[in-house]
């Protein structure tokens, strides 16, 4: 595996390979890293589709609205090289902060339908704008064929999606399923910031969703919403930010299931001071 800390040296590494076969596909998959196995089903993914896979590692500062959540995030970057090894990642893509954002560049502000001021966005304010920003500078850095990005950040998903449109982006979006702990919940690189416990009890917002789905026959999809939701404010230390059943491409709330031909009920649950995402797709 290649590790290139900067776009020069990345673009030259590319070009090569691209200029020795026509036809070489390239893979991206970018990540904040603490890479678990999440992480490594996008990677997965792209080495069974692509010829390189290109994973980057980078704390973006401008999608993190709290100073503090910034510092707070974990970088084990001696352990993540070695997950990018075991995986089979051709290229480990570890910019500093001024090789993403040199000093000629000026912070985008894109059109995203407002899909940025909803849901997380509202929680959140500049979040997904700083996602764009970033995602659009590896996109031209990397030039990749194909991006993989998790469903567990459907938001982002979405939004990303809307980028590649608005800037008549060639990249392709690949979404991969959520990847989960064995007792259900989603994986993240915030949970190593849970107790032990609090881990395995966490589990109960994966379990209050596939329970939403079974509901609906019976209550309805907004009295299904209603129950999961109060069901999860019940356990003990938790708290709901948001639990919503959305439109998958307006992200516009939803509250009977013939009201839209894609839904997907989202939710961010606070636990032992860690904010948990987690989502299922209803169709």
């Amino acid at each position: 595996m290649n590790i290139i800390k900067t776009s020069i040296v990345l673009n030259r590494y590319l070009n090569t390979i691209r200029e020795t076969n026509t036809k070489v596909t390239i893979g991206f998959i970018p990540t904040m890293g603490a890479l678990h196995s999440g992480h490594t089903s996008l990677i997965n993914a792209s080495v069974k589709n692509n010829d390189i896979t290109v994973c980057s590692i980078f704390v973006n500062p401008t999608q993190f609205g709290d100073s503090a959540d910034l510092e707070k995030y974990p970088k084990p970057i001696e352990k993540d090289i070695e997950v990018l090894l075991k995986n089979e990642c051709d290229v480990l893509f570890l910019p500093s902060n001024d090789t993403v954002y040199p000093n000629d560049y000026t912070q985008k502000s894109y059109d995203l339908n407002d899909l940025d001021l909803k849901i997380e966005g509202a929680s959140r304010p500049g979040h997904f704008q700083g996602v764009c920003n970033v995602v659009g500078r590896f996109f031209e850095i990397v030039k990749p064929d194909n991006a993989y990005f998790g469903q567990k950040d459907y938001q982002q998903t979405v939004v990303v999606n809307r980028l590649i449109q608005i800037t008549n982006s060639s990249v392709k979006l690949n979404v991969v399923p959520i990847k989960r702990e064995s007792h259900g919940l989603a994986m993240s690189s915030r949970n190593i910031r849970l107790s032990e416990k609090g881990r395995q009890n966490a589990a109960f917002i994966y379990r209050s969703l596939v329970q939403l789905k079974e509901d609906i026959s019976n209550l309805g999809l907004e009295q299904s919403v209603k129950k999961a939701r109060q069901f999860i404010q019940a356990q003990k230390g938790a708290h709901v930010d948001y639990l919503l059943a959305v439109d998958s491409i307006t992200l516009e709330p939803v509250k009977n299931m013939e009201d839209s031909k894609g839904i997907a009920v989202v939710t961010v649950v606070e636990y032992e001071g860690v904010r948990l995402l987690d989502n299922i797709i209803l169709k």
